[in-house]
């Protein structure tokens, strides 16, 4: 699945187990996908800093594997 938004792109090979309740969380729709649902989370603990971003990994469940590519600050975050 790829997603791009605001200059924030992802692709995602896999599944979340808790899908519903991360879009809950984020207070995304319930047509999100889990690429869309990474780079809205991405964005929301990049910008509360001083959470890095890697700290949306924990909140995961599931097979999954992800690139975040954050063109406005050249980074790259990859989990599997």
């Amino acid at each position: 699945v790829f997603a791009s938004k605001d200059e924030i792109f992802c692709l995602f090979e896999g599944a979340l187990d808790n899908l519903p309740s991360l879009r809950q969380q984020y207070g995304l729709a319930k047509n999100v996908n889990e690429a869309l649902l990474l780079i809205e989370a991405y964005k929301a603990l990049r910008d509360r800093a001083p959470y890095p971003a890697s700290h949306v990994v924990g909140h995961l469940s599931g097979d999954f594997a992800f690139i975040v590519y954050d063109h406005a600050t050249s980074t790259v975050f990859v989990a599997t």
